[in-house]
């Protein structure tokens, strides 16, 4: 298994990108162990997260809103809830010491966490407590069994699966375990839901993330290409990635198909929204479309570094970049306002809160509350 990476290479969407991007030389799941070349002298799976010191600033990379409450994450297992709109923060007890990369709920009660080994956890009573759906071991077992009759009967496309995986569990630090990051996770008010990550990982679920089937040779990434975000609107999600990489779910495929763009730099991200497809990513790159991605426009930002999250309030979508840069873009005419730099630093992600006129970031030095009246 992976050791933690440094801070150094853990910024943007790339809360481990860098330490991926470095290392895609190969583009597929050989390239795993390449990333933090450290075994750790404990498994981190098996290792509930310490408690830290509470008044001390905590390396955070995601943030999210469970109705009235937040809850963010970051290194070494580390979870964290806010009850007063981020302003101050109560850790949560997790069962895992890894790294953990993006939290996402759904409603006030139902979230998810993904991270380095593959992990899943999930959450039915609002952040409070967490359980461990998937992990690098499961998810080796899964893989194994789901492609080897597969292959075993000529499918080459398993069959290249197959050889990868053994590969990566070859070379992983412990054995036993596929330490793949996930690095995003999505579900609807179906229980219909996916998990994707580095080298092309994509699994799906039925059943909120009780059961998880492969998908990795059902998307128009032959290249494995890493897949750093998610959406969904209407029971259509999409999926954002490297080198242009942008995917839409043909339900009727049952298979992630490619969108044309007119961008080749990575998608850190994706927002869907009715009439309203926004891809961004680096260097301050965002494009948005009015027909589910036949026609695309690019919105000028003026922002030079990475954009890491749209936070929306109310009819204005608030553009998040890595360098701590704030814009205003109108949902309607895509009219772009500059708003005050806020003077955080480098942040990692960002989320709206329960009070209109507000947002949190995630930055190495903690969460910071950000009033956006104030940065007009």
């Amino acid at each position: 298994m992976i050791s933690p990476c440094p801070a150094s290479v853990l910024f943007s969407k790339s809360r481990l990108l860098l330490a991926v991007a470095l290392t895609v030389g190969v583009s597929s799941l050989v390239a795993m162990p390449a990333y933090c070349a450290a075994a750790p002298s404990t498994d981190t799976l098996d290792v509930p997260a310490q408690r830290v010191d509470e008044r001390l600033p905590a390396p955070l990379l995601s943030v999210a809103r469970a109705g009235d409450a937040m809850i963010s994450v970051g290194l070494h297992g580390l979870i964290q809830r806010s009850t007063d709109a981020g302003r101050t923060w109560q850790q949560v007890d997790s069962p895992v010491s890894s790294d953990l990369v993006q939290v996402r709920f759904r409603d006030e009660r139902n979230g998810w966490i993904v991270g380095h080994d593959a992990l899943v956890l999930h959450t039915t009573d609002g952040g409070h407590s967490w359980q461990v759906q998937l992990d690098g071991r499961r998810l080796l077992t899964l893989l194994n069994a789901y492609y080897g009759p597969r292959s075993e009967k000529g499918d080459e496309s398993a069959a290249l699966v197959v050889r990868e995986v053994a590969m990566a569990a070859g070379t992983s630090a412990t054995p036993g375990v596929l330490a793949a990051p996930f690095l995003d996770v999505m579900f609807d008010e179906q229980g219909n839901g996916f998990a994707v990550g580095a080298f092309g990982l994509l699994l799906h679920s039925t059943d909120n993330g009780q059961n998880w089937e492969p998908w990795i040779e059902r998307s128009d990434n032959e290249r494995r290409m890493h897949l750093y975000g998610l959406a969904q609107q209407a029971g259509t999600f999409y999926i954002s990635g490297e080198q242009g990489l942008l995917m839409r779910l043909d339900r009727q495929q049952q298979r992630f198909v490619k969108i044309e763009t007119p961008y080749t730099g990575t998608y850190f991200g994706v927002r869907a929204y009715d009439h309203l497809l926004l891809a961004y990513g680096l260097r301050g790159n965002l494009f948005a479309s009015r027909d589910d991605g036949q026609q695309w426009q690019a919105v000028e930002t003026n922002l030079n570094s990475s954009l890491v999250s749209i936070v929306e309030q109310g009819n204005a979508l608030i553009v998040v970049s890595q360098g701590g840069q704030l814009v205003s873009v109108d949902r309607q005419s895509l009219q772009v306002t500059p708003l005050a730099d806020a003077r955080m630093g480098e942040v990692y992600a960002a989320s709206a809160t329960n009070q209109a006129g507000s947002l949190v970031v995630t930055r190495f030095s903690g969460a910071k509350v950000i009033d956006i009246a104030q940065a007009n």
